[in-house]
């Protein structure tokens, strides 16, 4: 599989990339996943390594950074044993996390991968131990790595995205992988620096659209207020990032052109991402988009309020 045939299809939260991305998994050639595998965007994962860990450099940063990431890659290879049997959904207190991932199900080798990313970032291993060696460490076995810099890091973690996406391509024989982790577009530039022949897909929908669902999430404020200064930040972040990037790289898809301009919206992005239009990618259901909805959701006071702090965004993307 090569670098130009993945597809990160993102957004906001809320505004339109699953069922984007059903859409696209119609298509004979594109493969994806039932899931977010969120290893590329979430806190530890690869992104995270790969613009905190050139930051600082000492011996024990550098052991405690690479466990990091070499746990929290594995901590998502199998389901967790306690699959979250004591938390309620009603209860106050946060369960395990990540329980019920299992990539090594849905990406073949997925673990050897891992093993193999860590051996490359590490030059070598020694018994050895300092104040803030984790406990139970086997051995007291500290990793060495030199002071890498973020063009150093580029080919061993290219490596190990790539070998994860043609896995999962492998499996079904599909050419194009749409993968849809919800903040990747904040990583824009990481992602175009360490794919740079991917390519990115900005799912944008009415602002006031994506406010009245994000409020209604278990991991969204659930004050309007704090909710949009939610939003704000996450889409100026966007825009940050935007800038950062060829404008080749990525395109920005009207979620409303989705549903209401079906066949155009998708013979638009076939041009720019070599996925063609197949007639069962017009079969998906996009009846209950909720277009519209924040107008009977929130009050004439809330809605003045959104549309005043909303005002650039909303003329930027044509929404008013």
């Amino acid at each position: 599989m090569t670098e130009n045939k993945v597809i990160f299809v993102t957004g906001t939260g809320r505004s339109g990339t699953n069922i984007f991305k059903e859409v696209l998994s119609n298509h004979s050639r594109v493969a994806t996943l039932p899931f977010e595998y969120r290893f590329t965007v979430d806190p530890r994962g690869v992104f995270d390594f790969y613009n905190t860990f050139p930051s600082i450099w000492t011996p024990y940063w550098a052991d405690a950074k690479i466990k990091d990431l070499e746990s929290f890659l594995l901590s998502l290879a199998e389901r967790s044993a306690d699959d979250n049997l004591n938390f309620g959904d009603n209860s106050k207190t946060t369960p395990a996390p990540y329980s019920g991932w299992e990539l090594n199900k849905w990406i073949p080798d997925y673990e050897r991968f891992v093993n193999e990313l860590i051996s490359e970032l590490v030059e070598y291993k020694y018994n050895s131990r300092w104040p803030g060696t984790a406990q139970g460490i086997e051995n007291n076995q500290m990793y060495f790595s030199k002071n890498m810099s973020q063009k150093e890091l580029i080919s061993p973690l290219s490596i190990f995205l790539n070998s994860c996406f043609s896995s999962i391509c492998a499996t079904g024989s599909k050419d194009f992988l749409v993968e849809d982790n919800t903040h990747s577009m904040l990583f824009a530039k990481s992602i175009n620096e360490i794919i740079p022949r991917g390519k990115l897909a900005h799912i944008i929908r009415d602002p006031r659209d994506v406010i009245a669902s994000l409020v209604t999430q278990r991991w969204a404020p659930k004050d309007l207020e704090a909710c949009t200064t939610w939003y704000l930040e996450v889409i100026h972040k966007w825009f940050e990032q935007r800038s950062l990037i060829p404008d080749s790289f990525y395109t920005e898809i009207r979620f409303e052109d989705l549903v209401n301009k079906t066949s155009n919206t998708l013979e638009a992005f076939a041009a720019w991402s070599g996925i063609d239009t197949q007639k069962s990618m017009l079969e998906v259901d996009l009846s209950k988009s909720n277009i519209g909805r924040h107008k009977s959701q929130f009050t004439r006071r809330e809605k003045s309020n959104l549309d005043s702090r909303l005002a650039s965004i909303l003329e930027d993307y044509s929404y008013i």
